[in-house]
């Protein structure tokens, strides 16, 4: 069975956090578990109280298939050296590292995107918050998720092309499936 930790900081966004939860557990039957700083339940923007099964720094994590970094204002402030160690060693490891949002700020920090195309909430607004982050030249400004091998990163805008990303990496056989979910999540942006 696949296992998918989310890691959740306090304020974190529900709305990117929703799509590649739901997307995950009720198509393709992955396990998800959370994972906060203190191992305490964290309130995300919308009021959702979200109860955690581990600590950031949980051993038991590096055991993890997917790590979902969901996007929070915390992530900004946020320079843990044993959770960087553990996303670069879970993305050398051909494990899939997703980050939206602020999280990408993590995953900037974590050198994941040396060498990486990838992309955030806007080329200077990563820089300013990862000043000289490493791979900057592989950054594309798109409203979209961004795949490279398996790393998705995507500005917090796009959580369903987030989810979509993802889900592709973790259920590669599933893609008609995958590809009617995307159907039925563009019809509301094409009605626009």
């Amino acid at each position: 069975m696949t296992v998918a930790v989310a890691f959740l900081q306090p304020g974190w966004a529900d709305w990117e956090a929703g799509p590649v939860l739901a997307l995950l557990r009720r198509s393709f039957d992955v396990q998800v578990e959370i994972a906060t700083p203190d191992g305490e339940p964290q309130t995300s923007i919308g009021g959702v109280m979200a109860a955690a099964d581990y600590r950031f720094d949980d051993p038991v994590l590096a055991d993890a298939d997917v790590f979902l970094l969901i996007g929070s204002d915390a992530w900004v402030a946020f320079d843990d050296l044993a959770v960087l160690g553990l996303l670069r060693q879970a993305h050398a490891d051909g494990k899939i590292v997703a980050a939206i949002c602020a999280g990408t700020v993590a995953a900037a920090r974590a050198r994941l995107f040396e060498g990486r195309t990838h992309t955030s909430n806007g080329r200077d607004w990563l820089a300013q918050q990862v000043p000289g982050y490493g791979g900057a030249e592989g950054y594309v400004e798109t409203p979209r998720a961004v795949t490279d091998g398996r790393l998705v990163s995507a500005p917090g805008s796009a959580p369903q092309t987030f989810a979509i990303a993802v889900a592709r990496l973790v259920a590669p056989q599933a893609e008609a499936e995958i590809a009617g979910y995307e159907t039925m999540v563009s019809a509301e942006w094409t009605a626009i």
